[in-house]
């Protein structure tokens, strides 16, 4: 087999696992605090190693006027609690389950400094501090933590993050905003024309392989003439 076959492969490999993160982060564009993926390749002899990571750029604050919808301003977290154990997000979706208390939209409670936060009552108001009020009544303080450069946070879906919890901390200053949710981080237009560069840079790849692999055919087919 031609050299240059492993090249062209390793390529193909590299286009696929592109092809998988800016797919994905379409497919999550409209999800709230969603951060995207990045991917970034470079050749290692015959093959090709791919380095994938989350950008955690902060996305657009967008209005809803839904008074427990809650974005943050600034490097920070929503904790919430989870079978799993204690998890982190920038999606702040939230309702109220039959309980009274604050969940995302996978049901887990969101954690305030007295533990999963109850409202009872008819008005809520939540400064930019993360103080939840309830009918003008400090009940608690949303749980918002920060991680220090440089740490490892494991993506869990849902827009879920995991994280060593010794880790984690108070962030130096942040913004609540209520009744806005953030936006994902992804933007369409450019995902959409790196899936047209990852498909020409796939198909180019496939030409390659063709062209040699034809060479090598003609070369045997001689040589087995000629003996």
């Amino acid at each position: 087999m031609h050299p240059g076959i492993y090249f062209a492969l390793s390529g193909n490999l590299a286009q696929e696992e592109r092809l998988k993160i800016v797919t994905n982060n379409l497919a999550n564009a409209d999800t709230p605090g969603y951060k995207k993926d990045v991917s970034s390749f470079h050749q290692y002899f015959l093959s090709v190693l791919g380095k994938r990571y989350t950008d955690f750029s902060p996305g657009l604050l967008k209005p809803t006027e839904n008074p427990l919808d809650l974005a943050i301003e600034g490097n920070g977290f929503f904790t919430i609690s989870t079978p799993m154990g204690i998890r982190y997000t920038r999606r702040g979706d939230f309702s109220l389950n039959s309980k009274q208390i604050l969940v995302t939209k996978d049901n887990y409670p969101v954690l305030g400094k007295k533990g999963p936060i109850v409202i009872k009552g008819s008005k809520v108001s939540i400064d930019t501090n993360g103080n939840v009020w309830v009918d003008g009544r400090l009940v608690d303080t949303l749980k918002i933590v920060a991680f220090p450069k440089g740490t490892k946070l494991r993506k869990e879906g849902g827009g879920i993050f995991a994280a060593k919890a010794k880790s984690a901390g108070r962030p130096p200053s942040i913004i609540v905003h209520q009744g806005f949710l953030e936006s994902a981080n992804v933007n369409v237009i450019e995902n959409m024309v790196n899936m047209i560069e990852i498909i020409r840079t796939y198909e180019a790849c496939q030409k390659v392989i063709q062209s040699l692999d034809e060479t090598d055919n003609k070369a045997i087919n001689e040589i087995g003439r000629v003996s």
